[in-house]
C-alpha cells in the first residue's frame, strides 16, 4: 500500500511539474495597441470625378449568337453633390460550369444620364468575348456590373477584384447559346 501511495504521489507531482512548466514557457499575450490617433479627413479631390453614383441591375443578357451583351440598372446619384457628366458601365460574366472563367467586354460610356434628374435608367450594350460555352440548356451565367464615374479604366476591375461569389452576382438571361458537344 505504501508503496502504491507513493507511486501516486510521484505522478501526482510529475504531473504538476509538466503543467507549470507548459504555463511558464508559453509566451505573455501581447499588451493591448492603443487607439490610433483620429485621422484628419483628406482633402476633397474634384468633386466631378468623385460623385457617387449607386446602381442595381434590372436585366442582364448575355447573345451568345451576335455575341452581344445588354445590362439594364438604375443608377442613382448623391443630390447634395453635382451629377457626373459621364458614367462607364463595365460588367463580366462567368458560370458554375467553368470555374475561374469569366468573358467581357470593353466598359461603356454613357453620357450624361442624370439630364432628368437624380435617377436613371441605363441601358448598355457591349460585344463579349471568350465566354464559356454552356455545358447544358440549363447552365446558368452571372454577372457582376461595376460602374465608374471616373474612366473606362477605373471601371473594368483588375484581377484580383473579380469575384466568381454567385450571391453578389445578377443572374443572365442567355439567349442563342448552343450546348457544348461533348
Amino acid at each position: 500500500m505504501k508503496k502504491l501511495a507513493g507511486l501516486l504521489a510521484f505522478a501526482v507531482a510529475l504531473a504538476g511539474a509538466v503543467v507549470l512548466t507548459k504555463y511558464y514557457s508559453s509566451p505573455r499575450p501581447a499588451p493591448p495597441q492603443p487607439a490610433p490617433a483620429a485621422a484628419k479627413p483628406a482633402p476633397a479631390a474634384d468633386t466631378q470625378a468623385n460623385s457617387p453614383v449607386t446602381f442595381k441591375p434590372q436585366l442582364v443578357m448575355l447573345d451568345f449568337a451576335a455575341k452581344k451583351s445588354h445590362v439594364t440598372l438604375n443608377l442613382e446619384r448623391d443630390p447634395a453633390r453635382p451629377a457626373p457628366e459621364t458614367v462607364w458601365v463595365w460588367a463580366y460574366f462567368f458560370t458554375p460550369d467553368a470555374p475561374g472563367h469569366y468573358c467581357a467586354g470593353d466598359p461603356v460610356e454613357v453620357r450624361q444620364p442624370f439630364v432628368s434628374g437624380g435617377h436613371a435608367s441605363v441601358n448598355v450594350e457591349a460585344s463579349f468575348a471568350d465566354c464559356p460555352a454552356p455545358r447544358t440548356p440549363s447552365s446558368t451565367f452571372y454577372a457582376r456590373i461595376n460602374v465608374s464615374t471616373e474612366s473606362a479604366f477605373a471601371a473594368r476591375l483588375g484581377e484580383p477584384r473579380i469575384s466568381y461569389d454567385i450571391s453578389q452576382a445578377a443572374p443572365v438571361v442567355v439567349e442563342g447559346a448552343q450546348p457544348k458537344k461533348r
